[in-house]
């Protein structure tokens, strides 16, 4: 027999084999409960057991990350820019090299990409080029360490911030239950000591302030916003006619923080990108996108510093509350303004300023900017923004100011605390307006809440529209006491006055009555003195005649 034949032949015999197997499969598992029970017995022993696998799997992959992510140290990185990118192509081309190995050089290939993701300016990007061009395995590894720093960043920061010395803490406290019972959290500012009333809790300098787009290069520093008096001498930017300085530290830090990006250098050029958004926020006397700007610069200027901070401007800023801001005409040219004005100077700018992450900015100002009053002069008039900041409007409102910890107070319309400008500059100090004890949370006033001056449904109406919540604070939930001891001792008035009116009735009554007897009296004494007048002359005239 040919050797095909025999092939054909077992090939044959082993399919009629597996056929009659199916077949006979198929009807004990229709028709043998013992056999079905065993069938779904051994299928949950194999999903346990792929569980189990993947659970292992999971856990060698998380100790693999943390071993990774131990190994790096913050010193491993660059500090200028041309060495961090110098060393991002290094670990790139490394990480290559590494793959290619195979399975056993995955681990460290993983390392160099994670190391070459710290240092470059758009991380999304480079996390988009790996998915694309890395093994999954690898991409997985660098995703994991990745999500583990964030997370390990995330749980440390409210322990080392805000700093001690402050003498505050952020903590979540609870702010009520949704519709279908979950609990709601915020976070607020407390004490973390006793204060007597008058003490100053803490001080704090801006992030970012601006002036008043109307008060820009006239009596005003540009830096701290600290009124410039007659006898003080203004210290002039070399290169612009459009802001002024009180003093020469102020000129150097905002030249070194901003300025030197930002200004318009109309004493060379009278048409220039940075002229055109300072153009801008003059005519719509809107200071918000300038203080985005300078956010932006300072943020680069601190990151090319390399000062060892292990939280940036980003990292502080993107846990506060914002406001939705819908987009509009407004933002889009303030975005493309502001990408014109930065895009040469700073590489990468033009992509990170995106319509997304410029509405979260301008959100974040619009909830959480402190109007600061530095004016030497209360009865000073200053042409008002149409922007909104947290003031009580006790004194003229120069410009705003953006602050890390003081962001995190809430509103009350009893505040505990107020905001003060003691120096008369940007410096912010909080001081307790009553007693305040450790573990009490701190308030302040968001708007003008003096007594007699808004009513609860006015301060309430004013929260919303601005701020997007219901005050509950203890003076707007429970105004009735007030306004029902008002309403008593109205309603005590007119019974007194009907009481009054009462009064005087009866005894308007009561005189009239014995008015009327006493004519009644006088009437009949006289009706009877005249009777007896009468008789008496009726009997004198019998008489006579008899």
């Amino acid at each position: 027999m040919k050797t095909s034949t025999i092939v054909a032949a077992t090939v044959g015999t082993l399919a009629v084999a597996t056929v009659g197997y199916a077949i006979y499969f198929d009807q004990k598992r229709r028709n043998d409960p013992e056999f079905r029970r065993k069938l779904k017995k051994e299928k949950k022993r194999a999903m346990k057991q792929q569980k189990e696998e993947e659970k292992k799997k999971t856990t060698q992959t998380t100790q693999t990350v943390e071993e990774a992510l131990a190994s790096i140290k913050e010193d491993d990185f660059p500090a200028s820019m041309e060495e961090r990118e110098k060393f991002c192509m290094d670990q790139l081309s490394a990480g290559e090299a590494l793959f290619t190995r195979g399975p056993e050089g995955y681990d460290m290939a993983a390392i160099c990409f994670y190391k070459a993701l710290k240092v470059y300016p758009a991380p999304a990007e480079l996390v988009m080029v790996y998915q694309k061009t890395i093994p999954p395995e690898v991409f997985t590894l660098v995703m994991g360490m990745l999500s583990m720093d964030v997370h390990k960043k995330q749980e440390k920061y409210y322990t080392v911030f805000p700093p001690k010395e402050m003498n505050v803490k952020v903590d979540e406290l609870p702010e009520g239950v949704t519709a279908e019972g979950q609990s709601v959290v915020r976070r607020g500012l407390i004490a973390t000591k006793d204060f007597a009333a008058g003490e100053t809790i803490y001080s704090e300098t801006p992030i970012i302030s601006s002036l008043e787009p109307s008060l820009e290069g006239k009596e005003f520093c540009h830096y701290c916003l600290k009124q410039i008096v007659e006898d003080e001498s203004k210290v002039n930017c070399p290169t612009c006619t459009k802001v002024v300085f009180c003093s020469a530290p102020c000129e150097k830090s905002a030249t070194t923080e901003f300025h030197a990006v930002l200004c318009t250098k109309d004493s060379e050029d009278a048409s220039t990108p940075e002229r055109s958004l300072y153009d801008y926020t003059k005519e719509t006397n809107n200071k918000y996108p300038e203080m985005i700007a300078k956010f932006l610069v300072r943020m680069v200027h601190e990151e090319t510093l390399n000062s060892g901070e292990e939280y940036n401007l980003f990292d502080h800023i993107e846990r506060l509350r914002f406001l939705e801001v819908r987009p509009s005409a407004a933002e889009e040219k303030e975005i493309e303004l502001l990408k014109v004005a930065l895009g040469s100077k700073i590489p990468g700018i033009e992509e990170f300023i995106n319509e997304e992450r410029y509405l979260t900015l301008k959100g974040k100002l619009l909830y959480n900017a402190y109007g600061i009053s530095t004016s030497l002069n209360p009865d000073r008039s200053v042409e008002p923004s149409p922007e909104q900041y947290r003031s009580e409007r006790d004194a003229p409102v120069v410009g705003a100011g953006f602050y890390r910890v003081t962001s995190y107070m809430s509103h009350s319309c009893e505040p505990n605390t107020k905001i003060a400008y003691q120096d008369h500059n940007n410096n912010l100090a909080v001081v307790a307006t009553k007693a305040v004890k450790a573990g009490e949370e701190l308030h302040v006033g968001f708007i003008d809440q003096k007594s007699g001056e808004l009513s609860t449904e006015q301060r309430r109406q004013e929260l919303f529209q601005h701020y997007r919540f219901k005050c509950m604070c203890p003076r707007c939930e429970a105004p009735e006491p007030v306004v029902v001891a008002a309403a008593v001792v109205a309603e005590v008035a007119d019974v007194a006055e009907v009481a009054d009116v009462a009064e005087a009735a009866v005894e308007a009554a009561v005189e009239a009555a014995v008015e009327a007897a006493v004519e009644a009296a006088v009437e009949a004494a006289v009706e009877v003195e005249v009777e007896a007048e009468t008789k008496a002359e009726v009997e004198a005239v019998e008489e006579a005649t008899a």
